[in-house]
């Protein structure tokens, strides 16, 4: 049932056959069988029948849709920038975000130990009140 313009190559990671049309020669496929990311091969230039069978389009209709795949190109270059200097200042919050923990942990662990040393003043203080509680009940 292969078309002419089909390329039929294997899975190099589990061997399944597969067939793809011409246009998507270069792509990158999933593998129906074992979901591994296959490169789908280009094929010689002397293996290429036509690839539409359509008409040829108008130089009009190319022009245009040259100029429509300039603007998306355009547009999607804009998002793209966008997306790495938001990424870029994810990225320097982390930072400022991870050194503050770090500060913080430091700051918490000097507050655990001054809490300890509080603890046993308070531990002596109460002992000592309670000597003078029982020297004074024994007079």
């Amino acid at each position: 049932m292969e078309e002419e313009a089909d390329i039929v190559f294997d899975c190099p990671h589990c061997g399944k056959s597969l067939e793809i049309d011409a246009r998507g020669a270069g792509m990158a496929i999933v593998c129906p069988d074992c979901n591994n990311s296959v490169q789908v091969p280009i094929p010689e230039e002397s293996n290429i029948v036509a690839i539409s069978s359509g008409p040829a389009p108008s130089l009009e209709g190319a022009l245009a849709q040259i100029h429509s795949l300039t603007v998306s190109a355009a547009a999607s270059q804009a998002k793209i920038e966008r997306l790495v200097e938001s990424l870029e200042e994810i990225r320097d919050r982390r930072a400022y975000l991870e050194k503050l923990r770090i500060e913080n942990m430091a700051r918490f662990d000097r507050v655990a130990g001054e809490m300890t040393v509080i603890q046993s003043a308070i531990d002596r203080i109460v002992s000592i009140l309670q000597d003078a509680k029982a020297e004074k009940t024994a007079e």
